[in-house]
């Protein structure tokens, strides 16, 4: 596969320009001698480019070095990446202990990689991994995706620049939904049912409350009508006594589960608001497709939460427990994500012309209003 564009995640701003110099050369620059773009992690964009900047004003680089038309954003912080990289799910994508880095050894790049491997984890099918990881790398390369690629002569390399180039600028060009990450919560509406140690115990309770309601209607029947002086029809008394029973007793059984039902979500907001903070955190880290996210949060809360919340109101430290019980089920989810080979050159370069096809009509126009 034809190699082109480069990815150097690295921990810190400074660190990715180091990567990309030698002596205050460039490292990478392609066969005519021109500069490689090169993919650097969204959390790291601005301290690299500004501490570029100093470097080619102090004289450190060459002077005729914009960095912004070098080093591209990627889509991923180094964080994210790094955690990826360490799964070693993503064949290509690695991870050098030596320095801290993160590489790619594909020319999708690192965003565009990761978009293919977790559409796949998220059980989308392998075309849609494709267009989804193609997008996704022109988002972050521009033109320069084209150009890394073995086009065939009978290509209009034109249009594919032009698509590029429109893609690039306007985020409306494909209706191609990327991954984004998304604030999943577990469900804080825990109703007194969920506690299985005490349900038991509840359902006898609701009875005799029921009970209780029933013969507390009786007695209200009895004094409205003078116990049964005003009303000389022995039917209607007793269907006016049978229906006051039913109701009242409904009414306490339901008044009685709803008052219970708001005593267990008010005491347990707390401990769901720290699930929910550590859950987002984990999700964000870890980049969880929805998926993911969904077994989580019904594992969760099917599960461990319902048994475990009474018992952390014991706990000392509650942020810990919620934190390991969270932790746990993630890691449950990310073990489980098979390992993704990534596509082919040949198959990048169908996705692509599919796309380029599928938005002739727009990328025309869009051109035609753009050239007026």
């Amino acid at each position: 596969m034809t190699k082109v564009l480069i990815s150097k995640y690295n921990s810190t701003g400074e660190r990715c320009v180091d990567a990309c110099l030698n002596y205050g050369e460039l490292r990478y620059v392609d066969e005519d001698g021109e500069p490689m773009n090169i993919e650097i992690p969204c959390d790291k964009y601005e301290e690299a480019t500004s501490d570029f900047e100093d470097r080619v004003r102090e004289g450190v680089t060459q002077k005729i070095i914009e960095p912004k038309t070098i080093l591209k954003r990627g889509s991923l912080t180094y964080i994210q990446a790094k955690k990826l990289a360490n799964e070693g799910r993503i064949k290509g994508l690695d991870f050098f202990e030596i320095d801290g880095s993160v590489e790619c050894s594909h020319v999708l790049g690192v965003s565009g990689s990761v978009e293919y491997a977790l559409s796949i984890w998220n059980g989308e099918s392998k075309n849609e991994a494709l267009l989804k990881s193609v997008v996704r790398s022109i988002t972050v390369y521009g033109e320069s995706f084209i150009k890394g690629l073995s086009l065939d002569n009978t290509v209009d390399s034109t249009s594919y620049n032009r698509f590029a180039q429109n893609l690039y600028s306007i985020d409306s060009m494909v209706d191609v939904n990327l991954y984004k990450s998304r604030d999943y919560h577990i469900d804080n509406e825990i109703s007194i049912d969920g506690l299985d140690v005490k349900k038991k115990n509840i359902k006898n309770i609701d009875l005799l409350l029921g009970i209780l309601g029933a013969f507390l209607g009786y007695i209200i029947v009895q004094i409205c009508t003078n116990y049964g002086e005003i009303i000389k029809n022995d039917i209607i008394s007793i269907l006016l006594n049978s229906i006051s029973m039913l109701v009242f007793g409904l009414i306490v059984m339901k008044g009685s589960r709803f008052i219970i039902d708001k005593y267990v979500k008010n005491n347990t907001h707390l401990i769901m608001e720290m699930f929910n903070e550590e859950l987002e955190k984990l999700n964000y880290d870890n980049l969880l497709t929805e998926k993911e996210a969904c077994t989580i949060l019904n594992n969760i809360t099917k599960g461990e939460v319902s048994r475990l919340l009474i018992d952390m109101k014991g706990s000392v430290n509650k942020k810990v427990s919620s934190s390991n019980i969270v932790t746990k089920e993630t890691k449950f989810i990310l073990d489980a994500r098979r390992s993704v080979i990534l596509p082919s050159e040949y198959e990048i370069k169908e996705a692509l012309s599919k796309l380029v096809g599928t938005y002739k009509d727009k990328l025309y126009s869009e051109y035609n209003v753009n050239s007026l």
